[in-house]
């Protein structure tokens, strides 16, 4: 193995030797990126404590302005100034009450199944929980939000829940009810990304003037609510909003479950490593959310703090990362090559996933993605190694299936087909896939491919319209456990209607997949759902609209004398998940002086 990527991770690990050598050089970083403030940390006048946050992509605006990529980390900061019903547990990452007194279960009335099949879910609501300009949290804030995820014309993040909640009701100020059209597994465990509470005394009469009334969505999304007012329930409110540079964010004195123990978090947005790396190295940055810094980085930084003590590296197991086909022929540019299922075959046997994960997680090996689930979860048993089986690296076995297709490799090596055309392939990656894609694209070259890579621009990572028009692939990413099922989902095709929101940028939509997916999500019993999922993973190795690649490595880091991280990090998630994020107990971060 370590033969066969060593040229990649040569490659890699050469680049990250430059970009410490150049950090190091200078006693700050650049100032060009994304004309942020990064040269110096912020220690304002009558703030205490400040922490400075990195993100490797740039905040537009919050809730249903948001976008939905978890790139850079654009997600998993959210419950620093947001909070959901559920968020996970320090440490097993099961789901918990949030801004409930309980659990709804079973066994204690919360999750009822009804004789037709159906499901009644009551939440009990947190009487102490308020939003940041002081009013309380209630029950008609819920129903409010339940109108706004129902309306298939604002683009909310994830649709899955929402799309089976057939009526809500509140019989009182913190009791809030949810009749569900079936079973649905995670009843237990929305978080922001599915239902994000919206404060109705400041936003309802604006939806009903705006959208019921004058049908002007977008006055609607243009409220300085979604940007510079920005308000929530979370431990820190937002003071300060610079579009694609930094948002500050201070403690609420009176957050439910204590006052921050620091004053300030200052969430700074770059559109490139080199410069976050060169701030860390500055004292610039004193933490990131996970998914900032490439694997290798990573282990540098480890390297040199191991020596020195500046800090600590936290690595956990981040997003399924995959090359996603497009299927929408209307596309500008489409290849219509790709709906041929020999050419994806081909395509995939090419690619040697080993090497390509070994290489891309800086040396760490055990990363490959050979299954739809990854190992922590529960079912993964049932789903193990099933696309290493199915698929085996292999490029011989591309030649004939391409063949098969109608392509034969011309007296220059590349692929052309009946009428002389060459098979030339888009494949899109943002700033974090910058060094992946080649290695994708190198691969591809073998068997007569001709590709081509394009770098989404950091200013266009959450332009939703751009991003699902992608000719070829994308190598991407889905959050982690079973979130990837989304990328797949009919429903979530992003489309002018929901503004572009939903996941699936690929448009790929199979009848048979709804169906087990649905079969998936209404077994309240894991053998069932271990079934269930076994036969949705079937079908995507049958169809392939996806091309499975790696589970990244998530590495998230924290300078010496901030304590984030410390004892919750394995309970976390990156915020592909439905629930519970690494940022859910930031009211404790602190800083040790």
């Amino acid at each position: 193995m370590g033969v066969r990527c060593a040229r990649y991770r040569a490659v890699l690990l050469g680049a990250a030797a430059l970009l410490f050598v150049s950090a190091c050089a200078s006693s700050s970083p650049s100032q060009s990126a994304q004309r942020t403030t990064a040269s110096q940390p912020e220690r304002q006048a009558g703030v205490r404590k400040v922490i400075n946050l990195a993100l490797l992509t740039v905040i537009d605006g919050f809730s249903i302005a948001a976008s939905s990529t978890t790139s850079g980390g654009g997600l998993s900061y959210i419950e620093i100034h947001s909070q959901a019903l559920f968020t996970a547990d320090k440490t097993t990452g099961r789901p918990i009450p949030r801004l409930l007194t309980e659990l709804p279960t079973i066994q204690n009335g919360g999750l009822q199944l009804t004789p037709d099949g159906k499901m009644i879910s009551t939440y009990k609501l947190r009487p102490d929980a308020k939003w940041a300009d002081g009013a309380p949290f209630t029950s008609k804030d819920l129903l409010f939000t339940y109108k706004t995820v129902k309306d298939p014309n604002l683009p909310i993040i994830d649709t899955g829940p929402s799309q089976l909640m057939e009526s809500v009701s509140a019989p009182d100020d913190h009791t809030f009810v949810v009749n569900w059209s079936q079973p649905y597994y995670m009843a237990d465990s929305i978080g922001l990304r599915a239902f994000w509470p919206l404060p109705a005394h400041l936003l309802e009469s604006h939806y009903t003037n705006l959208i019921e009334g004058q049908k002007d969505i977008n006055a609607f999304l243009a409220l300085p609510y979604w940007s510079s007012e920005y308000v929530h329930i979370g431990p820190f409110r937002l003071t300060e909003f610079t579009p694609q540079v930094q948002a500050s964010f201070d403690a609420i004195d009176n957050y439910f479950l204590g006052k921050p123990k620091v004053d300030r978090i200052v969430v700074k947005q770059f559109g490139d490593t080199s410069t976050i790396v060169a701030g860390i190295l500055a004292g610039a940055i004193d933490m990131t959310m996970e998914s900032v810094l490439r694997g290798e980085q990573a282990q540098e930084l480890k390297r040199r703090w191991d020596a020195d003590g500046g800090g600590k590296v936290y690595i956990g197991t981040g997003t399924t990362q995959f090359v996603s086909i497009q299927f929408d022929r209307s596309v500008q540019g489409y290849q219509p090559a790709l709906q041929d299922k020999r050419v994806r075959q081909a395509l995939y046997h090419a690619i040697d996933r080993e090497a390509y994960a070994e290489t891309i997680a800086g040396g760490i090996t055990g990363t490959a993605a050979h299954a739809m689930l990854p190992p922590d979860n529960p079912l993964y048993p049932h789903v193990k190694d099933a696309w290493k089986l199915r698929y085996p690296y292999d490029g011989s076995q591309s030649t004939p299936l391409m063949e098969q297709a109608g392509w034969r490799q011309g007296p220059d090596g590349l692929l052309v087909n009946a009428s002389g055309e060459r098979l030339h392939l888009e494949t899109r990656a943002t700033a974090d896939g910058e060094a992946r894609a080649p290695i994708i694209a190198d691969m591809w070259k073998k068997i007569g491919i001709e590709p081509e890579i394009v770098i989404v621009p950091a200013v266009r990572v959450r332009d939703r319209e751009y991003r699902q028009q992608f000719p070829g692939g994308e190598v991407t990413a889905r959050g982690s456990q079973d979130a990837i099922l989304t990328r797949l989902e009919c429903n979530e095709q992003p489309t002018p209607q929901n503004r572009f929101s939903g996941n699936n940028r690929g448009h790929w939509c199979n009848a048979d997949y709804e169906r087990l997916v649905n079969s998936y999500r209404t077994d309240l019993r894991e053998e069932g759902r271990a079934q269930a999922f076994k036969d949705i993973q079937s079908l995507v190795l049958e169809e392939l609209p996806i091309l499975l690649l790696n589970w990244e490595v998530s590495p998230a880091v924290v300078r010496k004398g901030v304590t984030a991280y410390e004892d919750d990090f394995a309970g976390g998630s990156e915020a592909g998940r439905i629930y519970g994020t690494y940022s859910r107990n930031a009211h404790e971060w602190d800083i040790k002086t």
